[in-house]
């Protein structure tokens, strides 16, 4: 017997339209994600990278939702049932492959210090597992069959799936692995919990899925005085001597322009000093004077301060992980339900499962909205004449494809940040010989700041 015979017209039709009207909202948003990521520089962030390689599998899930009951009344031998059912087995539970996949990222960040780039090459293997690993049983499904129970793909009350006589492999094959994932990365989640409890001082707003960056308040900013001398004078700093020698003084090899010289008596021309001193915000140094000092003790400091970039990925991994909630919790009740009575169907229970599996694409876009409130703001605002739009610059061809263009850009910018820092001491080397020339002291009055 068919299981759609149990519902009436009428709840057959609300089941359709419910699953359409909601595949389209989620549409338009998986199309917002995978154009604003992949096109606008301002929405490609590692926090949002994950969010767009699941869209993909949104995508597909709610192609077969739009199909809806028109795979069952095509008949389940028809190609159009069997590739319905084959996009759900397929896309159905990758949302809860990507949650598991976010919440280890978020391990690696807090509990291992890795940086994106480490988390960057771990993509292609969660490509591998998310959708590698679903389709496996999605394609051997389309060539099985028995005498007792027929093909494996057939009716399945809301559209075409696996067959009412094979409903055992829904729960061994889809549902108890989406709950492993749900369990593994429930488990993560405590763990980081806790730290998030310790630090809670420090991360007012966190939780505050409005507030897009709680960090902009709180931030501590250490300034090192570097002072330059010679190294027969006397440094300021001259107090933090012990045994006659500081434990600071270093020499800049390697920077252009501040090579290790020689002389008769072996000593180097210059000492630097560096010490910690007070707070001297109000003072604002020249461009020449200020250098960006970066990962200098990467390891430590992200022992004792919160990194912003771990946070903030842990907290889009958390509303990831809670959309998954939404959408997983009541449909795994009706399955439950479904196997306790076999020959029933709850209408209700099927009617919150039409309405929350083909949400995944929509709770997505409101995950991907929230983490990127800034940008959409510039997108705004660009639409309405007022700003310009942030295009990325899409150049090169080559090996790495569009996944490789982050990277090529981000090395470009290195070489930039080189060459000013390169500029910078080229400055302050002509600076110091013109006042080697008037006073005697190659380096008299210069104070380097490096704002860490």
């Amino acid at each position: 017997m068919d299981p759609t015979d149990k519902l009436t017209v009428g709840q057959s039709n609300a089941l359709m339209i419910t699953e359409r009207i909601v595949s389209v909202f989620s549409i338009f948003g998986i199309i917002f994600i995978l154009v604003t990521f992949y096109f606008l520089s301002s929405f490609n962030k590692p926090i949002n990278r994950l969010v767009f390689y699941a869209s993909f599998g949104n995508l597909g899930m709610n192609i077969a939702c739009l199909i809806s009951e028109n795979g069952i009344k095509a008949g389940a031998l028809s190609p159009l049932c069997q590739f319905q059912a084959f996009l759900i087995q397929m896309f159905l539970g990758v949302d809860a492959f990507w949650s598991c996949c976010m919440a280890w990222n978020v391990y690696l960040a807090f509990f291992h210090q890795y940086t994106d780039r480490h988390l960057r090459s771990l993509d292609k293997w969660y490509l591998l597992s998310c959708y590698g690993a679903s389709s496996v049983p999605a394609l051997a499904f389309l060539f099985v069959s028995t005498e007792e129970r027929g093909k494996i793909y057939g009716h399945a009350v809301l559209w075409c799936w696996i067959d009412t006589r094979w409903d055992f492999l829904r729960i061994a094959l889809l549902y108890g692995i989406v709950w492993i994932a749900i369990i593994f990365a429930f488990a993560i989640y405590i763990r980081a919990g806790r730290v998030i409890y310790k630090r809670r001082d420090k991360l007012k707003g966190f939780l505050n899925p409005l507030n897009e960056n709680p960090f902009t308040t709180g931030v501590v900013t250490t300034e090192i005085d570097v002072t330059i001398a010679p190294a027969d004078q006397p440094s300021p700093s001259s107090n933090a001597k012990t045994n006659g020698r500081n434990p600071f003084d270093q020499t800049f090899n390697g920077i252009p322009g501040m090579e290790e010289g020689n002389n008769n008596n072996g000593l180097h021309p210059y000492t630097v000093d560096i010490g910690v001193g007070p707070n001297t915000r109000d003072r604002k140094p020249s461009k020449a004077e200020i250098l960006q000092m970066r990962s200098i003790t990467r390891e430590e400091a992200m022992k004792e301060n919160p990194n912003p970039g771990a946070w903030l990925y842990a907290r889009v991994a958390f509303l990831f992980f809670l959309s998954m909630l939404i959408i997983w919790i009541p449909s795994s009740v009706n399955r439950v339900y479904s196997l306790a009575h076999p020959d029933r169907i709850n209408f209700p229970l099927n009617y919150v499962s039409a309405l929350v599996l083909p949400m995944q694409g929509f709770l997505n876009a409101i995950v991907y909205v929230l983490t990127s409130q800034t940008a959409c703001r510039e997108l705004v605002n660009a639409l309405r004449g007022r700003g310009t739009m942030p295009w990325r610059h899409l150049v090169g061809k080559g090996r790495g494809g569009f996944m490789g263009i982050q990277k090529r850009r981000e090395r470009k910018v290195s070489e930039s940040e080189m060459g000013e820092r390169r500029e910078s001491f080229q400055m302050l080397r002509s600076q110091a010989a013109t006042s080697e020339k008037g006073s005697g002291d190659p380096c008299a009055g210069w104070e380097i700041w490096l704002i860490g």
